[in-house]
């Protein structure tokens, strides 16, 4: 996985065994930083906050919904649906379970009633759960994953509002699971953290052969992944006609490298370390180095079908949501 490590091993011009991932900047050497060490969670750590913090983050995930929007969205016309439409005059042979009896007494006239068709389409949500999700750069942000995993839950219960067809990706190549019913939330809560619990070495991407034909599939990640890696799940995802859209959380460290004086950069996932002299001219190297990284990100995702949607963890989570249901297929149905 490239990450701002790989990025700052590049300028250094030292050599960086090992896959790429996310760094932690963990001060100056010798001490005296204002920005005090953050390393990573372990994968089980962020599990059990998560689980001892499931309530209050659902309800967290249906008020953001709730206030990015999104209520039921049916095709205007006939056919099997959960919303009342019209009544119309039952014709010979109508099935008697298909008359409505309160409607018809009134007159002389049999009526039959009708519902809107509600054509769902059909939505995979995935969460990265790489160790580089696990790192935040100040006390007062979230952690990349638990970003994530709110985003997730609030796009989730956004999207069943609308009646959608949702269902949670994982990473080994198993059925999606159908999200459904009231309990539907609590369910991909509890799998996203079992998901948790068991990474271990798991692919950085999901596998496309996994998704839907004709979906929608909602990625939510960092975007540290090697370009032509992310190129190729994307043309297989296209192949099978599902749109893809990377929502990249992003921690504002990882944006201007906001670190001054000799700084210690040490890999989340056992790479070498990186001990760099955090002056201008390494940030503005930096900065041009990030800035392609992220045209990168734009052009695969655009030639896919859907640019990506950038979120900072220390923006409102509601600004994701909004930008998500402005996405043609998302918000405003046909």
């Amino acid at each position: 996985m490239r990450s701002p490590l790989s990025f700052l091993t590049r300028l250094s011009g030292r050599p960086r065994p090992g896959p790429e991932r996310a760094a932690s900047p963990s001060g100056p050497a010798g001490g005296g930083s204002p920005f005090l060490p953050r390393h990573p969670v372990a994968a089980t750590a962020l599990a059990d906050s998560l689980a001892s913090r499931l309530p209050t983050l659902i309800v967290a995930a249906r008020r953001i919904a709730q206030n990015a929007g999104g209520g039921p969205h049916p095709r205007r016309k006939a056919g099997v649906g959960e919303e009342f439409w019209q009544y119309r005059p039952a014709t010979p042979g109508e099935a008697a379970t298909h008359i409505d009896w309160r409607q018809s007494a009134r007159g002389d006239r049999a009526f039959v009633r009708e519902h809107e068709a509600q054509t769902p389409h059909t939505i995979c949500i995935w969460c990265d759960n790489s160790a580089s999700m696990r790192w935040r750069s100040a006390d007062s942000l979230p952690l990349k994953a638990e970003r994530a995993f709110l985003l997730a839950l609030a796009c989730a219960a956004m999207l069943l509002r609308q009646g959608e067809d949702i269902r949670l990706l994982g990473t080994t190549g198993a059925p999606p699971l159908r999200l459904r019913g009231r309990q539907a939330l609590e369910r991909m809560a509890q799998a996203l953290i079992a998901a948790l619990r068991a990474t271990v070495d798991e692919p950085a991407l999901p596998l496309a052969a996994a998704i839907p034909a004709r979906s929608r599939v909602l990625l939510f990640g960092d975007g540290l992944y090697p370009v032509p890696q992310l190129s190729a799940f994307l043309r297989a995802a296209t192949a099978r006609q599902a749109t893809c859209t990377l929502v990249e959380i992003i921690d504002p460290a990882e944006t201007t490298l906001p670190y001054e004086g000799h700084t210690r950069f040490t890999g989340l996932e056992d790479e070498t370390t990186v001990l760099l002299n955090g002056d201008a001219t390494l940030r503005h190297e930096y900065s041009a180095v990030w800035a392609r990284h992220q045209d990168q990100l734009r052009t695969v995702c655009q030639a896919a079908g859907c640019p990506p949607v950038p979120h900072l963890t220390d923006q409102p989570p509601e600004q994701a949501l909004l930008a998500l249901h402005a996405l043609p297929g998302m918000g405003n149905r046909p």
